[in-house]
């Protein structure tokens, strides 16, 4: 395909979407960047064109909420009033996709399932942030999971969940708000399969969509060993996954203790990047992800 930039001259190029009604706008998933063009330079065939080679985004719409604390938080979002009162000092927003339009069920499946009050704010037909106060028990990522797995096996949603990070209930964040909200959207660009992602997960991703490059020239010999090696990929970002804790790796993979730490030796010897230290495992995960990313 001939650059975007020479097809379309009023195209636009950013880090960041930029809201516009007037244009299309597309994620270029292999430069991480936004294309946006005006809608009347776009025929209904480009488009669809453009829809193969890109990933579309949709843009966020004016949505009712049901409750008038609902809709404070939506005003105050969307940079037309102050930020809400809440009981407790910060608070976070969880971000949700879901694959159906039914906001009733959603709303009764958050009711069934949180022991305490979560707001549901909808900035999306089928797109909505829950607000959680700070507390003593937050919502971790398993239990996220099971709201999913309830969703879909109770009321027919699936969904995705991005969960943000606690932060001062003042005006800052807003801004906070708009990147974690970035975040979540790369989140399902990057790593589609994960249903609950957070941003520790997206940041490699970032990474390696600016520095894959010079990574992958870097580390070609180890990149190479672990495409032709899925077994031994899939061993070391277990192992690192589970905070390079042998015992717990070798059970999860049904191996003897020994038999793995044997493959991990064998690994630190033939590439001279020891795993077992704190730099090492986080270049290997790098280099785990950068072989499996899609071509």
């Amino acid at each position: 395909m001939k650059s975007i930039e020479k097809i379309y001259t009023r195209a636009l190029m950013t880090e960041k979407l930029v809201p516009d009604k007037t244009r299309f706008h597309f994620f270029d998933k292999g430069k991480n960047r936004y294309i946006s063009i005006p809608k009347q330079d776009v025929t209904e065939k480009e488009q669809q064109l453009l829809s193969h080679f890109f990933i579309p985004v949709e843009q966020e719409q004016g949505i009712s909420q049901l409750s008038s604390l609902g809709q404070m938080w939506w005003d105050f979002l969307m940079g037309q009033a102050g930020c809400p009162a809440v009981k407790a000092e910060r608070v976070r927003f969880l971000y949700v996709k879901l694959s159906e339009n039914d906001q009733s069920s959603f709303f009764e499946a958050v009711d069934t399932f949180f022991d305490h009050a979560i707001l549901t704010v909808w900035m999306g037909e089928r797109e909505c942030i829950l607000i959680e106060e700070e507390s003593d028990y937050p919502i971790g990522k398993e239990e996220a999971q099971t709201f999913l797995d309830v969703l879909a096996a109770d009321f027919y949603i699936a969904g995705r969940l991005f969960i943000g990070r606690f932060a001062p209930a003042t005006e800052p964040l807003r801004s906070l708000y708009e990147r974690e909200k970035e975040a979540a959207r790369k989140a399902e660009l990057f790593i589609p399969e994960q249903r609950v992602t957070t941003i520790e997960m997206v940041i490699p991703h970032l990474f390696l969509a600016e520095n894959g490059p010079e990574l992958s020239d870097l580390f070609a010999e180890e990149k190479e060993l672990f495409e032709a090696d899925d077994d031994l990929r899939n061993t070391l970002q277990l192992f690192i996954q589970n905070h390079l804790n042998v015992s717990q790796t070798a059970k999860q993979l049904h191996l003897h203790r020994n038999s793995l730490q044997y493959r991990i030796d064998r690994f630190i010897d033939r590439t001279g990047i020891d795993v077992r230290s704190y730099e090492g495992a986080l270049l290997v995960y790098m280099i785990c992800l950068m072989s499996v990313q899609k071509k």
